[in-house]
C-alpha cells in the first residue's frame, strides 16, 4: 500500500536522506552482554501484521536483526523494509501500519531533522545512547503490553492524532515512510527511503544474540497467523 504523505492526514516535513551506510558490513561487537528475547513467552509473538501494508520479510540477511553495522554498537537490532526487498512498493509518504493493538508511547511530532554540524558530532561517538535515538530519526513507538514494545524510524511524518497516551488499532496507519535521522539524510537526501522496523522485549529485542538461522523463524513466527 503505498499513500502520498500529504493524504495520510499527517504533519509534513522536509526530505530527509537515507543512510546506506546501515548496509555498510563491520565486525560486530560482542553480543554475549544483550539479554536473549526471553522476556515474553512465544505464543504471545504471533499473529502480528507487517509495518507496511502487503509487505515482506527482506531476503538478505544484512536487513535483519543482528547483521553487522558500522554504528549502533556495530549491531542491528531491527528489520529494514526497503523497496528492493520487501515484496511492495516501498517510498517516501509509503503509509506505515500499527503491527498490533497498543498505546502509542513515543511519537516525534517536533522532530528537528539534523544538520551537518550534529551529524559531524554524533559520528565521531555514534554508540552514545544520544546518537543512538538520533539516527533513528523521527518514531513512533507502541506499547503492545506485557513488555512488547513496537518501533518505527526513519519516518518522514506522523499520521494526525497519533500521540503518547492514544490507542491504535492493528493494521491502523500511524506514519509515513521516509529517511529522518540516517547520514545521508544530510548528505545525500532523497535516496534512501526505508523504515526501521524493531520489536524491543523489555530491554532487549527479538531475536538478540542469536544466528540468522534462528532469527529468521522468530519473525516469521511473529507475522504469522
Amino acid at each position: 500500500m503505498m499513500i502520498l504523505v500529504a493524504s495520510l492526514g499527517v504533519t509534513a516535513v522536509a526530505a530527509c536522506g537515507g543512510s546506506t551506510e546501515d548496509l555498510v558490513p563491520a565486525p560486530p561487537e560482542p553480543t554475549a552482554t544483550l539479554a536473549p528475547p526471553t522476556a515474553i513467552a512465544a505464543p504471545a509473538l504471533r499473529g502480528f501484521s507487517f509495518p507496511i501494508g502487503g509487505g515482506c520479510l527482506p531476503q538478505g540477511d544484512q536487513l535483519m536483526p543482528n547483521a553487522p553495522r558500522t554504528y549502533r554498537n556495530g549491531i542491528h537490532e531491527g528489520v529494514d523494509f526497503y523497496a528492493v526487498d520487501n515484496c511492495v512498493p516501498v517510498e517516501r509518504g509509503t503509509a506505515v501500519i500499527a503491527v498490533a493493538d497498543g498505546t502509542i508511547i513515543r511519537a516525534d511530532l517536533s522532530y528537528v531533522d539534523l544538520t551537518p554540524a550534529e551529524l559531524a558530532a554524533y559520528q565521531a561517538e555514534p554508540n552514545t545512547d544520544a546518537a543512538l535515538d538520533k539516527f533513528r530519526g523521527r518514531q513512533v513507538w507502541i506499547d503492545h503490553g506485557g513488555g512488547v514494545v513496537s518501533r518505527y524510524a526513519h519516518l518522514e511524518a506522523i499520521a494526525a492524532g497519533i500521540a503518547p497516551g492514544r490507542s491504535v488499532r492493528q493494521g491502523e496507519v500511524i506514519a509515513a515512510v521516509g529517511e529522518s535521522g540516517t547520514p545521508e539524510s544530510v548528505t545525500n537526501p532523497g535516496n534512501e527511503y526505508h523504515l526501521h522496523f524493531e520489536l524491543r522485549l523489555d530491554a532487549s529485542y527479538l531475536g538478540a544474540g542469536l544466528a540468522p538461522a534462528t532469527v529468521r523463524p522468530l519473525y516469521e513466527e511473529l507475522f504469522g497467523p
